[in-house]
């Protein structure tokens, strides 16, 4: 990137932090700050060419408990130039930028109560090709394609990033681009040397404060449609073709949670990066590469229950996120249920076990604080065992209550904040029995069940029955766990009231039993074989993603502890090795996952095509060719398997720097 001398001073030694800026960090563990931002003038000057901002803050303080002086979360990428007090005189200030705060020091203690007014003028720079050592970009400036999203701390924040407030935000961008950002917009009006100037209103305490830019085009929706659309890479059909779904989704869940107000939302793409999509109010981000001729029905329903479960009610702090995240994507499981039947309910469910398992020991759900936010143990703990606790909590109190709950809990603290606490109350008064140990149990404690079953099948005059005992290793387990005897006849369900780490249960059934499974539909959180060999692999993928080797193996490896010949723990081992270049032990592997279980098939393919990838680094062309050969014979075209092994069959494979894209296990 060139810059002229004027430029340089200003980018240089900002550039210098850029790279650990962005990198999320912990959520901080629930700290009650002794002031809220009540209000924010916020005005900023984007300049893409050069990725900077210049802004000029004006924020509304309200002290809690006296307050001599207060600290603010600002990102470091940002210098402050000055503060500015109620009277107009300059005030002390520190800005950290190792801790991404700054504390300004007030002229006078405030009383719990009292009010002032706080201008910060600052700049800084969010370049675009200089990425944290770890964590998504949460922050972009780039012509064309800019965002700002509330949690890189682009404005200066109170210390609970989760604090609701009214703002005016006035922006200045290039001619031709656009400016999205939650709050009713007025018209643009010129702004003089080629810019354009935009304000946003939010009056209501809201989680405001996210800021989209870019050379957008306006796809305008069918009449009557909820949603509009702004893209600048992806084809008008691809936002169009999506209309029909999202116009279902917020109908949906406006029934079953109540309606939104207002009821408008802008559907954005923007920049790809690791995270999956984002919300704010009134606002959907879509990375590029979550488009197609129609969006993902799941990503959309997760997405859009936001608009509910984090813009409309928010959690209270860090610790509460389990009320955004857990059931944002548990209501995207209700709207699955709802368009693909209890089938289709079960497949989320399934999803949702393996993906809470992988890290659930990480942290209780109540102490999401302690995650570093994006981190893929915040989306296994709080997102989505948070999502499998909103399940268990609709099996203990039952269909109506629940959806009665979660009516209510969207009502009663519309535009407010939440603790797990509130809910937690709010639950035992809609469901009318105490909920202290489900709480207990799910929310402020880790560990997860696996069960044991002993039994007796008796004949009896009716039929048959089963009497037995179940076992778990949890002290304090308390669940309505459903179990389904397969019989001669028509299967026969019984939910059985688990308490302690045994339990007797008597199911009694018409047909000759012949199977019993416990919990088959995965309603409960728990651990079986499969399961344990399933979370292994899928905690040594999540591993290998992220080029910690040593620690896959090691997951692969307590796989086969579960399942000695399982082709896709064989398969993943080698994936493993041969990205290491060792070659010998990949090798050994793909033969392994060859002579294995075959489950997933394509583990047969792709094993075979890796030998001979193998055999041609190590100078062993015949040997390569009959593996090519042997991946044809299985006519598996799984990820486009089949031109592989033809494309080596014609020439040698040669190897490059990074080899390995990911195959999909489903």
């Amino acid at each position: 990137m060139r810059m002229n001398k004027a430029q340089k001073w200003f980018v240089l030694p900002l550039a210098l932090l850029v790279c650990l800026a962005l990198t999320p960090a912990p959520l901080r563990a629930q700290e009650r700050a002794p002031y809220r931002v009540t209000s924010y003038e916020l005005e900023v000057e984007l300049i893409p060419a050069t990725h900077q901002l210049r802004a000029h803050a004006r924020l509304d303080v309200t002290a809690d408990e006296p307050l001599a002086a207060l600290t603010l979360s600002l990102n470091r990428n940002l210098k402050v130039e000055r503060v500015v007090g109620a009277a107009g005189k300059a005030l002390g200030f520190e800005q950290s930028p190792a801790a991404d705060t700054l504390r300004v020091d007030l002229p006078q203690t405030l009383a719990a109560g009292q009010s002032t007014t706080l201008t910060v003028d600052y700049l800084g720079a969010f370049d675009p090709a200089l990425r944290p050592e770890r964590g998504p970009v949460l922050a972009t400036i780039a012509p064309g394609k800019t965002y700002l999203l509330r949690e890189s701390r682009w404005f200066p924040q109170a210390a609970n990033p989760w604090g609701r407030f009214a703002m005016t935000l006035t922006v200045t961008l290039p001619e031709g681009e656009t400016a999205l950002a939650s709050g009713a917009a007025e018209p643009p009006r010129p702004a003089g040397a080629g810019k354009t100037r935009v304000v946003f209103r939010s009056p209501q305490a809201s989680l405001a404060g996210t800021l989209v830019a870019g050379a957008y085009q306006k796809v305008s929706p069918p009449a009557g449609a909820p949603a509009t659309y702004y893209v600048h890479t992806v084809p008008e059909s691809h936002a169009s073709g999506s209309a029909e779904t999202v116009a279902n989704i917020l109908a949906f869940f406006s029934d079953k949670f109540g309606p939104l107000d207002p009821y408008g939302l802008a559907v954005v793409e923007v920049p790809d990066d690791t995270w999956e999509a984002y919300s704010a109010p009134g606002l959907l981000l879509l990375p590029t590469r979550q488009w197609s001729s129609t969006l993902n029905p799941r990503l959309l329903a997760r997405g859009l229950a936001r608009q509910w479960w984090a813009a409309r009610v928010s959690p209270a702090g860090p610790d509460d996120l389990w009320l955004a995240e857990g059931l944002a994507r548990y209501s995207e499981a209700l709207y699955i249920e709802e368009s693909a039947g209890e089938e289709g309910l079960h497949r989320t469910l399934e999803d949702l076990t393996i993906a809470a398992l992988v890290d659930e020991s990480a942290a209780p759900i109540a102490n999401a604080g302690q995650l570093a936010a994006f981190s893929p143990e915040y989306y296994s703990v709080v997102r989505d065992k948070g999502a499998m606790v909103f399940h268990m909590l609709r099996l203990v109190m039952g269909d109506e209550p629940f959806f009665r709950l979660l009516a209510a809990y969207g009502e009663r603290f519309a535009g407010r904040s939440a603790s797990v606490d509130d809910f937690e109350k709010l639950a035992e008064e809609i469901g009318g029995q105490p909920l202290d140990y489900f709480f207990a149990e799910w929310v402020r404690s880790t560990g997860v069940p696996q069960f044991e079953i002993q039994y007796v099948i008796y004949r009896t005059q009716k039929g048959f029955r089963v009497a037995g005992q179940l076992k778990n290793q949890l002290e304090i387990f308390r669940m309505p766990l459903p179990m389904r005897i397969e019989t001669e006849g028509p299967p026969v369900t019984q939910v059985v009231e688990v308490t302690g780490p045994v339990t007797d249960f008597s199911i009694e059934s018409f047909g000759k039993p012949l199977r019993i499974e416990i919990d088959p539909d995965y309603n409960v959180l728990k651990y079986t074989p499969d399961l344990r060999l399933r979370v292994a692999i899928a905690r040594g993928e999540a591993n290998f993603e992220r080029g910690r080797y040593f620690e896959a193996v090691r997951d692969y490896q307590e796989a086969l502890q579960v399942k000695r010949n399982s082709s896709l723990a064989h398969h993943r081992m080698g994936e493993t090795f041969f990205e290491q270049r060792n070659y010998q032990a990949a090798a050994n592997a793909f033969r392994e996952a060859v002579n294995g279980d075959h489950e997933p098939k394509w583990t047969l393919v792709w094993s075979h095509i890796f030998l001979g990838k193998i055999f041609d680094i190590t100078g062993q062309r015949e040997r390569a060719i009959n593996e090519y050969r042997r991946a044809l014979e299985t006519n598996d075209d799984t990820q486009g398997a089949l031109a592989e092994a033809e494309k080596y069959l014609r020439e040698p494979y040669r190897r490059e720097t990074r080899t390995i894209e990911t195959i999909e296990p489903r």
